[in-house]
């Protein structure tokens, strides 16, 4: 039996991996963090007043302040 270039690739759950970083981005900024499985971005509510996204979770992170910096003014 011949194996495929890909049959003998590793496979990686993503989903421990999206937990991590969910917790570290709301114990950074206090926010409810997902990870949107549709739409394949990362989502936080934002002092239950703002709904923001972002690519990657740092770009939510930036998100966030943004969110913040628009509720206090």
């Amino acid at each position: 039996m011949t194996l495929g270039p890909l049959e003998n690739t590793a496979v990686i759950d993503p989903e421990p991996i999206r937990a991590v970083e969910a917790r570290r981005i709301c114990d950074q900024y206090g926010a409810v963090v997902w990870f949107g499985y549709f739409t394949r971005r990362w989502w936080a509510l934002v002092d239950q007043h703002a709904l923001v996204q972002g690519a990657t979770p740092d770009r939510l992170g930036q998100a966030i302040m943004a969110a913040r910096r628009r509720l206090a003014a």
